[in-house]
């Protein structure tokens, strides 16, 4: 990409220039447990690539599997072996009541250590709803912008509470100019991170994505166009010496090779004598693959 002195990473993992946010290194590492709060989320963004079984308001997972209360999510996060979580939708702050619980009983069972974030539109957040989860342990929170109205609650936590402050946007062609003023608004207003998503293709969005012109690359998972939009953000926040962190996210990465090493990580976790792992996630058993399903695991640990 050039300025090879500032710029960390390659093709395959994304490109940042800047430390990395805490919860993208864990992420990186495999070593945190995705919590879906709900699917209710009161926007309408065509690129949203939510699953159809996601989108009602008791959509509640815990990595790739549905569960049904706290418990289960605790066993997840033993499973994977987890030092941290992100809570998403959806839009938490629909289901705060949920995610006030899920903060308090993660940081009360692992510890204060234990790193929690959370993305957000800001639709139905407060900033009182904000500094009460900054004083409950939330250690991050990434905004993802959709107008200009949520920067004063951007501004807010950036200046008025202890959290590590993002913004998370996804990278669309055509839209260049819009991406780099969030960025250069994100580093006034104090802002640590930008978090920019290569633009996913899924089942629910693929129609919306076609219609608008945009063509989808050979992997089926990305839009064509939009990880060289992410990288010349990248690099321009480079040549201008921002010191706000910039983060390019590729779709391929996001989706495989995290969720990948989670199941690998859980997969040897329930693993028992005589059983082996597979390089995708699933357990030998027997002579036969397995999934590592909470169902299957949990009950070994409790």
């Amino acid at each position: 990409m050039g300025s090879a002195r500032s710029v960390i990473g390659n093709d395959y993992v994304g490109y940042w220039y800047g430390e990395l946010a805490e919860g993208c290194k864990l992420c990186m590492r495999g070593v945190k447990t995705v919590i879906f709060i709900t699917g209710i989320c009161g926007l309408d963004c065509y690129y949203c690539p939510i699953s159809r079984e996601r989108r009602f308001i008791g959509a509640l997972y815990a990595d790739e599997e549905r569960v049904s209360g706290l418990r289960e999510i605790l066993d997840e996060v033993v499973l994977v072996r987890a030092e941290g979580a992100s809570i998403t939708g959806g839009e938490p702050f629909q289901r705060y009541d949920l995610v006030v619980k899920v903060i308090r009983l993660l940081k009360e069972v692992f510890g204060v250590a234990f790193h929690i974030h959370l993305y957000t539109s800001g639709l139905g957040a407060s900033r009182e709803a904000v500094r009460y989860l900054d004083r409950i342990g939330l250690d991050e929170i990434r905004f993802h912008i959709v107008n200009d109205s949520l920067w004063r609650l951007v501004d807010f936590a950036a200046k008025e509470t202890s959290m590590d402050v993002g913004i998370e946007v996804p990278a669309i062609p055509g839209e260049e100019e819009r991406l780099w003023s969030i960025i250069t608004k994100a580093s006034e207003v104090g802002v640590k991170f930008v978090n920019i998503n290569e633009l996913e293709v899924s089942e629910t969005n693929v129609r919306s994505i076609l219609f608008r012109g945009f063509k989808i690359d050979g992997s089926g998972k990305a839009v064509i166009g939009s990880a060289e939009v992410a990288k010349k953000a990248l690099q321009k926040a480079v040549e201008r010496g921002l010191s706000i962190a910039v983060h390019f996210c590729p779709a391929f990465y996001k989706d495989f090779i995290q969720q990948r090493a989670r199941m690998i990580r859980k997969a040897r976790t329930c693993a028992g004598e005589g059983d082996s792992v597979t390089e995708e996630g699933c357990l030998v058993r027997e002579g036969r693959e397995v999934e590592p399903r909470l169902e299957l695991c949990a009950p070994l640990f409790r």
